[in-house]
């Protein structure tokens, strides 16, 4: 006999479990590649269901949080599977149930553009896109194809231009020209930074993806196109820097070449004059010295000039009896000021000066170094110098940006370092989602604390009756303000506005500011132009911020500690 029965069965079967193990191991593999590419999308749908339930009002903060992070992943798995279509779809059908805010963040994170996708086509043209989704993606890839060496985008990831391989920055089409400083690309981003390039948008995306660069910038482009629509037809520029960051929201630009006083204009990193925002400068000079300026001016009557070592520095109007620091930063007394740095010494504040972050000692009209605000010219400052150098004539140049910059540090008593650059960034603009930095920077404290409050309020005065800039910003924002008027030597009548807002006990300051506005013939003319540019800027501003700011301060302090004292 050939054998027990049993002999042949163990003969026979344990091949035919090893083909069955075989087939049930690559049905599993497929089932979970399968899986593996539908997940993403899925978690987009089920998020999609729990956003039409925060209607109601149920832990919506939660859910907007996780959004637009599960968002992201799905926007990103499609891009590498060519299945956006279906993620654009999802969009389109639950679009109306969506909060407002889920809304934006949708559409941010999708690249989604409905107006556009909305267009009805002409008869004879190929039909558009289903959505700005793929042509994010396709505008990714010829980037990627065409050598630019670096590709930027806004803080909320919405396309700003390109730097290419000469360092020339090109603006997107539909952007106006200075709303992104020409000199970034040579003057402000950091060499060395390598972006992740198309790797982020997922696996396949396409080929060479770890040699493309990409940054996402601190800029964001509603509050820039505030800042140029303010500036309107005007010679100028417009810096705005959140705090504590020190991130630049808006550094805007405006060359006309309109009229023939006008003489080029300035970007964001052209010196000139600082002119009365410097009475800052000597006014927490006078308090570091250990002198009380509101004390100190409350003793003192504007005759209309002062005479220093023999010459006369003037005031734009006679201003009688003063009535304090607040009194003569409101009216601008340059008498005021010149005194107290006749009591103090040019040594006392050209170190002021220089813990603002100005260079001491370089040449008029040199570009300012990449570290510094400004320039003051001279190390000595006698006679009516000194009077010149308080006042911010003459002897000191600052920049827009450095401007901003020196507000901020007025605001919480701090010395800011501008940054532009947020992260790195994959060429779609939607990878990574959130910030991926080490957390607000609080920069070296600059002034004492204990100054702030009298500082602030006579900021506060500049623009309350009485005071230069007078109703030029809207009551929620609560601005504090100094306003200064110049005219360098053989160029246009200029102005230099700074402020940072909100200004008062309730919340923290948040953002600062600064104007420039020149190529005016008077000085009258300038200080018109000057004031409707900051009008129209502080409102449109109001119009981003405004109601959050108001809201934040009808929030109650939080009470900490057994006997339930606030901090």
């Amino acid at each position: 006999m050939s054998g027990h029965p049993k002999n042949a069965e163990r003969g026979l079967w344990p091949p035919r479990r090893r083909v069955l193990a075989a087939l049930a191991a690559a049905l599993l593999v497929a089932g979970f590649s399968a899986w593996r590419v539908e997940r993403h999308v899925g978690q987009a749908r089920l998020e999609f269901r729990l956003a039409e339930a925060a209607t109601a009002g149920e832990e919506f903060e939660s859910v907007a949080e996780q959004a637009p992070g599960l968002l992201g992943l799905a926007a990103r798995q499609a891009a590498g599977e060519g299945r956006w279509r279906e993620v654009a779809a999802l969009y389109e059908e639950h679009a109306e149930h969506l909060p407002p805010a889920l809304l934006a963040a949708a559409e941010v994170e999708l690249g989604l553009n409905r107006s556009v996708d909305e267009a009805t086509p002409e008869p004879d043209a190929e039909p558009p896109p289903a959505s700005a989704f793929e042509r994010r993606l396709r505008r990714a890839q010829e980037v990627d194809a065409s050598g630019v060496q670096q590709l930027l985008f806004d803080r909320r990831g919405r396309p700003l231009g390109s730097i290419g391989d000469d360092r020339a920055l090109t603006l997107e089409p539909d952007l106006p020209a200075g709303l992104v400083p020409v000199e970034l690309a040579t003057h402000l981003l950091p060499p060395a930074l390598q972006p992740p390039g198309l790797a982020a948008a997922g696996p396949g995306a396409m080929s060479g993806a770890a040699s493309a660069r990409a940054l996402r910038l601190t800029i964001d482009r509603a509050w820039s196109r505030a800042a140029d629509e303010a500036l309107g037809r005007e010679e100028g520029a417009i810096a705005i820097v959140e705090l504590p960051s020190g991130g630049v929201l808006a550094a805007v630009s405006n060359r006309s070449r309109s009229r023939r006083w006008r003489s080029n204009g300035d970007s964001v990193l052209d010196p000139r004059e600082p002119a009365s925002i410097s009475k800052l400068i000597t006014t927490t000079a006078t308090m570091r010295a250990g002198l009380d300026p509101d004390r100190e001016i409350a003793d003192m009557t504007c005759r209309g000039s002062v005479l220093m070592d023999g010459e006369r520095l003037y005031c734009a109007a006679i201003g009688g009896r003063l009535r304090g620091l607040s009194d003569a930063m409101a009216s601008s007394c340059n008498m005021a000021f010149a005194r107290l740095a006749m009591d103090i010494g040019d040594r006392a504040l050209v170190e002021e000066y220089e813990r603002y972050g100005f260079v001491i000692g370089g040449r008029r009209g040199e570009p300012v170094p990449r570290s510094a605000i400004g320039v003051v010219h001279e190390f000595r400052h006698p006679g009516k110098r000194l009077g010149e150098l308080s006042i911010g004539l003459e002897e000191a140049s600052i920049t827009p940006l450095g401007a901003a910059l020196f507000a901020a540090t007025l605001s919480d008593g701090r010395r800011h370092e501008p940054s532009f650059v947020l992260q790195a960034d994959g060429l779609l603009g939607i990878s990574p989602r959130r910030p991926a930095g080490d957390g607000p920077r609080q920069g070296r404290e600059v002034l004492d604390p204990s100054w702030l409050p009298m500082l602030h309020e006579s900021m506060r005065a500049v623009v309350s009756p009485g005071g230069t800039a007078n109703r030029v910003a809207p009551k929620r924002l609560r601005v504090a303000m100094k306003t200064g008027t110049a005219r360098d030597p053989d160029k246009p009548f200029h102005v230099n506005y700074v402020g940072f807002f909100p200004s008062d006990e309730r919340q923290p300051p948040r953002y600062a500011f600064a104007v420039r506005v020149t190529g005016q013939p008077t000085s009258a003319r300038v200080r018109r132009a000057g004031y409707a540019v900051t009008f129209r800027l502080l409102r449109a501003l109001d119009r981003l911020v405004g109601e959050e700011i108001e809201t934040a301060t009808r929030i109650p302090p939080r009470l900490t500690g057994a006997t339930g004292a606030s901090k």
